[in-house]
């Protein structure tokens, strides 16, 4: 197979990189690890209460549109790049890719293996499509073949878990990296009682639950009537090893604080922040009217811990260096973003480099690398939000475009 361009990451970024290039006159194949594209923004919810916030989160379902009609792009879902090297001024790369294992022309969508699948999240929906896949890091098939309950209770006939993964080679000119990132684990700060204390989630947990409209005011034990957002979850933390600001986070709890104001009314959101970054280009006016909707704390708590009625309660240091204790019915923790951890083993198959964040490429915005041939788009090289991914990736199909045209001058010369 030979292409002018492979993008690995099908989330908004590669995505985004490959319509540009389709529209440049450019072919490209998409190489997406995941059993649908998409990425994170997949599973973000619209932000917009009385209008639009501008979050991003509807950037996707346009991209989407396009790459499933064009020609130009082909898409390889549950797809891994296992080698690389460059042959005849050309990168060779060889893709992995394992089988769909539930095959969406044959599935009805009914659910039934659902019901009876033993492992949660071991099955789940696309949240791009509805469409039922197999994640085969829970898979007790896939482990140690001990199950097969899907494919037995099937009337279809669409699962077939027994199929092997397929290996093939793509010859390209280009490549881009748009793998992504990877959200800051908040139990790496138990101090914050992530998994420990019933009532604090994450906030990509809560946008998820708003998403699919699975959120609600009123517990088994309580009514959610308070909720704490505390920033910085993964940033901004030299002990850690993420001595940086995210980017993002201030501007996503604010919209997501102001959309469960606005979708439930008795809510009252709290915000714990060290400093808010600019989220947004009229950002006075949008923090002006975030001010008069959420409660903001200068001020990052040391710990929260349970209180005698259960509920997380926040220990902080106030205004005057007092030190505050103070309950709530929901804790949310606006974790960072982080390098992913393949990016590694994808520097040391490209040869790009690492930047001082642990990011791929340099350490501003440039899209080239110092590999011929081999560029990066989105939040791969350092956090960025949906918008300033989209015009990362946008930029990097342009450069990629001069990249090939002058490829092929040199080819036909």
């Amino acid at each position: 197979m030979k292409t002018d361009a492979v993008i690995i990451g099908g989330g908004v970024a590669g995505l985004s990189c490959s319509r540009e290039l389709s529209r440049l006159g450019i072919a490209s194949t998409i190489v997406e690890k995941a059993p649908f594209p998409g990425g994170h923004v997949s599973h973000y919810c619209c932000k917009a209460t009385d209008r639009c916030q501008r979050c991003g989160a509807c950037l996707l379902e346009d991209v989407l549109d396009y790459v499933g009609s064009s020609e130009r792009i082909t898409c390889m879902l549950g797809a891994t790049i296992s080698h690389a090297e460059r042959r005849d001024g050309l990168l060779s790369l060889t893709v992995t890719e394992q089988p769909a294992r539930i095959y969406s022309d044959r599935c009805n969508l009914c659910g039934e293996c659902l019901d009876v699948c033993p492992v949660s999240g071991a099955l789940a929906r696309s949240p791009v499509d509805n469409r039922i896949y197999v994640n085969t890091e829970a898979c007790l098939y896939v482990k140690d073949r001990s199950c097969r309950r899907c494919e037995e209770v099937c009337r279809e006939g669409a699962v077939r878990l027994d199929e092997a993964p397929s290996e093939q080679r793509i010859d390209t000119a280009s490549v881009v990296v748009a793998a992504g990132f990877r959200p800051f684990d908040a139990s790496e700060k138990p101090r914050f009682g992530y998994g420990l204390i019933p009532g604090v989630i994450t906030s990509l947990e809560l946008d998820q639950l708003l998403r699919t409209d699975n959120f609600t005011p009123v517990g088994r034990d309580r009514q959610i009537r308070s909720v704490a957002f505390i920033q910085c979850v993964g940033s901004r933390d030299a002990k850690i090893g993420r001595n940086y600001c995210s980017r993002v986070c201030c501007g996503y709890a604010l919209r997501l604080a102001r959309l469960l104001r606005n979708r439930f009314p008795g809510i009252e959101p709290s915000m714990f922040y060290m400093d808010i970054q600019t989220f947004d280009r009229d950002f006075e006016r949008r923090l002006e009217e975030a001010r008069r909707e959420v409660r903001l704390i200068r001020s990052i708590p040391a710990e929260v811990r349970s209180s005698d009625d259960g509920r997380p309660q926040l220990i902080y240091q106030g205004m005057d260096e007092e030190r505050m204790i103070e309950s709530f019915d929901l804790v949310v923790l606006s974790v960072g973003i982080s390098p992913d951890p393949t990016l590694h083993a994808l520097d040391e198959l490209l040869h790009i480099g690492v930047n001082r964040d642990g990011f791929l490429g340099g350490d501003e915005e440039e899209v080239r690398t110092d590999s011929s041939g081999v560029f990066i788009a989105g939040a791969v090289q350092g956090p960025k939000s949906i918008e300033q991914t989209v015009f990362h990736a946008i930029r990097t199909a342009g450069h990629v475009a001069a990249y090939v045209r002058r490829a092929e001058e040199r080819e036909n010369h």
